[in-house]
């Protein structure tokens, strides 16, 4: 019979537990490529960041509450939140930061101040533009809902909008 020395032994079974999943719960295949969203990333510009964002009305419904933005040209951002009755005031800009792979990654940035809310900050918030676009519900040029220089909100929205068209029915 073979025999292993008990030192080899225990590193082949460190070896193999070291392979294994402790997490059950955590995915076991490979990562899913997601193409589009990394091309938006790749081939996003500052000018294209720029023309995406100024004078546009655009639904987010990520973490936290569903806003519904109006970005102005020249920087400025309006924020209606689901479930409050004020208008957040804030600024956007683009900007572009060096990627995991040394390339420069044009991003859009967001900040409130003085408002701390689930999905608003006081201090700039970045993310990268092809990304932040691909992830708006939706989008469209002008202030429909007119929300530019408003504090207060015509009406309380009580949930998720399924678009801006349902928001704008109300508005008018």
């Amino acid at each position: 019979m073979f025999s292993l020395p008990r030192s080899i032994l225990l590193v082949a079974l460190s070896a193999l537990a070291a392979c294994s999943n402790p997490d059950p719960a955590a995915p076991v295949g490979p990562a899913v490529p997601m193409p589009q969203i990394q091309a938006a990333i790749d081939n996003s510009t500052p000018d294209a960041a720029q023309r995406g964002m100024a004078n546009k009305t655009w639904l987010w419904a990520g973490n936290g509450p569903a806003q519904i933005h109006y970005s102005t040209a020249d920087g400025r951002d309006f924020a209606w939140v689901v479930g409050q009755r004020r208008i957040f005031a804030g600024e956007w800009q683009v900007d572009t930061a060096p990627g995991a792979g040394g390339q420069s990654i044009t991003q859009i940035c967001l900040r409130y101040p003085g408002v701390r809310l689930s999905g608003l900050s006081p201090d700039w918030n970045c993310r990268p533009a092809g990304q932040m676009f691909y992830e708006m519900a939706e989008r469209e040029a002008g202030d429909p809902l007119r929300i530019n220089g408003r504090t207060t909100a015509l009406f309380v929205l009580e949930k998720t909008p399924a678009s801006l068209a349902e928001v704008q029915a109300r508005v008018r």
